[in-house]
């Protein structure tokens, strides 16, 4: 993976971008959100390194936090962080299939640009450092620790197992209601462990001016998730 090619690339895309305008009315880009979610990752099933250990690793639920905030008209970083419970199957060195569980945690943060197409619809483009970890957390790598010395010799292959990459993506954002926006896109997300194109899309229903319940959800080969929760904008 050649990630030396993202932050040129964002760069160049935004220095080529306007910066005069804000954001179509009645959207925000700054709020804090708290969601539940589904998740479902099946990156591993490229890794080398997981070849006769994990044979699948099935949908999870938990937790996300995030937040937003627009420093320009135009700009605005954001963070994700979130952990999920996942059951996947262990096969040890005699083939022995040993059923067990592990908590997925995924880390985002990345920088966003945001103009107005027309007074209330947005075009958005959006790039993150992202990393997807078993079990402990880690950045950039995961370390595995069962607590079982007999499954332990085998999982310590696992440890070196990069999990850190990034995705980029580009959607719209739209006020369709002065309570309803609605939004999707497409990401494309690039780590370690593989790569992998989805869609994704959200309805927020806006209680007042600064709560939401916010429905959102993303379909790809390999990432899937969905999520219900509730955002304060600022």
């Amino acid at each position: 993976m050649n990630r030396s090619f993202l932050p040129t690339a964002v760069i160049t895309a935004l220095a080529a971008l306007p910066f005069s305008a804000s954001a179509a009315e009645g959207i925000s880009y700054s709020y804090f959100e708290v969601d539940y979610i589904v998740q479902d990752v099946d990156m591993y099933e490229d890794d080398d390194a997981f070849d006769n250990i994990i044979e699948d690793v099935d949908d999870g639920d938990g937790f996300k936090i995030g937040a937003s905030f627009a420093f320009t008209n135009n700009l605005f970083i954001f963070g994700n962080y979130a952990q999920t419970k996942a059951d996947f199957t262990f096969i040890n060195d005699t083939g022995a299939v040993i059923p067990q569980d592990t908590d997925v945690k995924t880390l985002q943060v990345g920088l966003g640009y945001f103009t107005p197409i027309t007074n209330n619809v947005d075009f958005v483009v959006r790039a993150a450092y992202m990393d997807v970890d078993l079990d402990e957390f880690s950045l950039g790598a995961t370390d595995q620790d069962i607590g079982d010395d007999s499954l332990g010799d085998a999982w310590d292959d696992l440890n070196e197992d990069t999990s850190d990459g990034y995705f980029a993506d580009v959607g719209v954002r739209a006020q369709v209601l002065n309570w309803l926006e609605v939004g999707g896109g497409v990401r494309y997300t690039d780590l370690d462990s593989g790569d992998d194109v989805s869609a994704f899309g959200n309805v927020l229903f806006e209680i007042n001016q600064n709560i939401g319940i916010n429905l959102s959800a993303s379909f790809g080969d390999k990432l899937s998730s969905y999520g219900l929760g509730f955002r304060y904008s600022l």
